[in-house]
């Protein structure tokens, strides 16, 4: 990456830009834009004197030709309606805390095109939503690099954060070894408190303690007072002034006593602070590892190399080289490059790090495998369905990134309350200091009081108290196959008094088979056939079902999809209809009345079909419930959540699934829209509401309800938006989810808990006197310790 330069500005319009963001003929420039104008007006000769102030370089600022530092604001607010937005995650180096995440967050979200920055500490990670064509390749990084930070895109490289918490492990060790020195020679000096040493060792020992401390000070502290700094060039005052602020205190006041003839030297309560908050900065460094673990892992899990079949003779290409259609082969214990379907042999793949069920998957010709699955003992040939970026294990990455750069509202609170407190901090260690010296406390002992204020408070802990736990439980949420794409649901969850459960697909397997079926004389024999050739492009559990049932020759047009309804079309020049009594039969005669009704009271689900605007047939279609749907429902109960079940099937049929599984609540005969109308009504009740459905027709209701949470099954990953989304069918890991959340948020209170009282009761004690620098330094670490291990109980 460029470096930066400091005061560095575009040569056409003015704005600071970092070196090297796009240099031409020696001249720097902010973007394209300026770097053509530029060009266009040193051709026309009109770039001598003080060219800003001409009218057609006014002229190009009122045109949008130059970019204008006084509209920056308002170029954000009058982007034009369906511009394209992109969303990109960076991973960050040099992090130190939650403020140097807010201070990233600030400057890119003052940067024209900008739309949100987003940065958690906890996992490193950038999320940045920006318009593209305002936005230059390079500007983001570029920002991040002027305020001391690195960013680069996230590629689940694991090696920088490696050799920063090596670095990070060097300096403390350094650091400790010589405090260790520090407080070795230290006691000549205590020594001399009680009795008379020798003048010599009275004028060596300090300046040795001064070279010994000196590095511990500024090469193992560097990252700390660099931290402050980059908070002070930024107008921050940060968690890390107030810890270098104590360090410089102890260090200059020590120095000046040598040269001033003094006998108090604080050497050894510079190197302690430092050496303590380099070790509670290992611990949550580790923590943080430890959290972002399974990201890592799934980043591990996306191969970079296929082997494609080239007549025939294997090569290997890049996975990013396979494009929809190109055949690859595996081999047994290789993993599958891309989603693809299979065209020669079978085998069984482990798609536990999908899905999080550890049964291999019978896998034969026609079925779909997914990229970043195991391959068992087969050989398969497979013919690639969607790209590297759009395969389901690079959703599921770029999900669990999102979440974990996603900062919930609490979060956001304890920060704000966190950079109110800091400079609070300052302002009770100055009037200690002052305070002291007033009621006849020496100046030494007054300003080891300020020192213990400012370390003691430091509020370390309580930054990682909430991003910490919500890391470690989206992290064990996806280990058991729940994908949490809003981190915001893990506050939420423990207020649901009500789940909503659509039915098709959800509580039953979705895959219907034909039971009965009534044909009018007319139409017995072509009928079948007429609704398998219209249901063949439906996407519907029941037109599958009926496409499959009946082989047809004829291909439907002028296909309309009435959602909730149906389906109609012409096939071989007939007028076909497909759908719910309501929509072709609202009256039955006898006996297809009779009929109709007893199928319904067994729970199946009836469709009727209309030729030329005649009722043709009747069909009753069979589904399963899910194995564990009772189960599911009992644990709601034992959870003190009522289950409502709803659905667009009949009246009848509903109240039927709704008996087996011992739901009381329910509702048939809803179309798409209308669920959502019934999420609100719930909601207006004074119900906190959670919706499970399966389709994209639950879409609205899902985005509705308080918290959406969607059945996928990978390959229409993309298409949900809602916030939870389950990797595989299985009801009961939404309770083991719902559970997780509850604890979650236990744990969160009890580190908000921790964090507080360490701080209330260490400012005290420390302006008292009874807690000195170096205790308040160790009681810092174990505060951030008790956090750290307390959030390790989510995970």
């Amino acid at each position: 990456m460029p470096g930066t330069a400091t005061g560095v500005t575009c040569d056409l319009c003015g704005l600071s830009t970092a070196a090297g963001t796009l240099a031409r003929k020696s001249h720097m420039f902010c973007c394209t834009g300026c770097a053509n104008v530029y060009e266009i007006f040193e051709q026309s000769g009109l770039i001598h004197g003080d060219f800003r102030g001409s009218d057609l370089y006014q002229s190009s600022l009122k045109m949008g030709l130059i970019s204008n530092p006084a509209e920056r604001p308002a170029m954000q607010l009058s982007v034009p309606e369906g511009t394209e937005v992109r969303e990109s995650v960076y991973r960050l180096n040099g992090l130190w805390c939650n403020s140097c995440g807010w201070l990233i967050e600030h400057a890119l979200c003052s940067e024209p095109g900008v739309i949100s920055a987003d940065v958690s500490f906890t996992s490193d990670l950038l999320r940045v939503r920006y318009y593209p064509q305002y936005v230059v390749t390079g500007r983001i990084p570029s920002r991040v690099e002027s305020l001391g930070y690195h960013a680069e895109a996230s590629t689940g490289d694991t090696a920088p954060a490696a050799a920063s918490r090596r670095d990070l492990l060097l300096r403390t060790g350094i650091a400790a070894f010589l405090w260790m020195n520090v407080m070795l020679f230290s006691l000549v000096v205590y020594a001399s408190y009680f009795e008379k040493i020798s003048p010599w060792a009275q004028h060596t020992i300090p300046p040795i303690l001064m070279v010994l401390a000196t590095p511990a000070i500024f090469y193992s502290g560097r990252p700390i007072l660099r931290a402050a700094w980059i908070g002070l060039k930024n107008r921050a005052i940060r968690m890390e002034t107030l810890v270098s602020t104590g360090i410089l205190a102890a260090y200059i006041y020590s120095v000046s006593q040598i040269f001033l003839g003094g006998k108090h030297f604080y050497f050894d309560t510079a190197c302690a602070i430092v050496t303590l908050v380099l070790t509670g900065k290992a611990l949550e460094q580790g923590a943080k590892e430890r959290t972002t673990r399974s990201l890592a892992l799934l980043h591990q899990m996306m191969p970079s190399k296929a082997r494609i079949l080239d007549g025939d003779r294997e090569r290997f290409v890049s996975v990013d080289a396979l494009a929809p259609g190109i055949l690859f082969r595996v081999k047994p214990g290789e993993r599958i490059p891309a989603d693809g379907v299979i065209v020669t042999g079978e085998t069984a793949a482990d798609e536990s790090l999908l899905t999080g069920e550890s049964v291999p998957r019978r896998k034969n010709v026609g079925d779909e495998v997914s990229g970043g699955s195991l391959n068992g003992a087969g050989v398969i040939e497979v013919r690639v369905a969607r790209t590297a970026r759009q395969s389901v294990l690079a959703q599921i990455v770029q999900s669990v990134e999102n979440a974990l750069s996603t900062r919930t509202a609490l979060d956001r609170s304890v920060d704000h309350v966190s950079r109110i407190f800091v400079p609070v901090v300052m302002v009770l260690a100055i009037a200690t200091a002052i305070g002291c010296s007033a009621l006849g406390v020496s100046t030494a002992e007054s300003l080891m009081r300020a020192i213990a204020v400012l370390v003691i408070a430091c509020p370390c802990a309580l930054g990682i108290a909430t991003p910490l736990a919500t890391t470690s439980a989206i992290g064990a949420a996806s280990r058991i196959g729940v994908l949490v794409r809003d981190p915001s649901v893990l506050e939420t969850a423990h207020k649901l008094n009500c789940i909503v459960l659509d039915k098709t697909g959800t509580v039953t397997e979705g895959r219907f088979r034909v039971q009965h079926a009534w044909w009018s004389p007319r139409w017995s024999e072509r009928g079948p056939r007429l609704v398998a050739a219209l249901e063949s492009v439906s996407e519907h559990p029941i037109g599958k079902a009926l496409a499959d049932e009946t082989p047809f020759e004829h291909h439907p047009h002028t296909v309309e999809i009435l959602e909730g309804k149906g389906i109609r079309g012409i096939v071989n020049g007939l007028s076909i209809a497909v759908g719910s009594q309501s929509f072709l039969a609202p009256a039955l005669e006898e006996p297809l009345r009779g009929l109709a009704n007893g199928w319904e009271q067994d729970g199946l689900t009836v469709v009727y079909s209309a030729i030329d605007g005649e009722l043709a047939g009747a069909i009753a279609l069979g589904d399963a419930l899910r194995p564990d749907a009772r189960a599911f429902v009992e644990e709601l109960r034992a959870m003190g959540i009522e289950p409502v079940l709803l659905s667009g099937d009949s009246k009848v049929t509903t109240a039927r699934i709704a008996a087996l599984l011992g739901i009381d609540q329910l509702r048939g005969e809803v179309l798409p829209l209308e669920k959502r109308i019934a999420i609100q009504e719930f909601r207006q009740q004074g119900r906190s509401v959670a919706m499970v459905g399966d389709g994209i027709n639950d879409a609205p209701a899902l985005a509705e309800a308080d918290i959406g949470i969607a059945m996928g099954s990978g390959t229409d990953l993309a298409a949900h938006t809602a916030p939870v989304v389950l990797m595989s069918p299985a009801l009961l890991r939404i309770t083991a989810a719902l559970r997780l959340a509850a604890k979650t948020r236990r744990i969160v209170t009890q580190n908000l808990f921790w964090a507080f009282f360490y701080n209330t009761l260490g400012i005290g004690l420390a302006a008292t006197g009874i807690l000195n620098p170096l205790l308040a330094a160790g009681a810092m670490v174990l505060s951030s310790l008790t956090v750290v291990g307390n959030s390790r109980r989510a995970a």
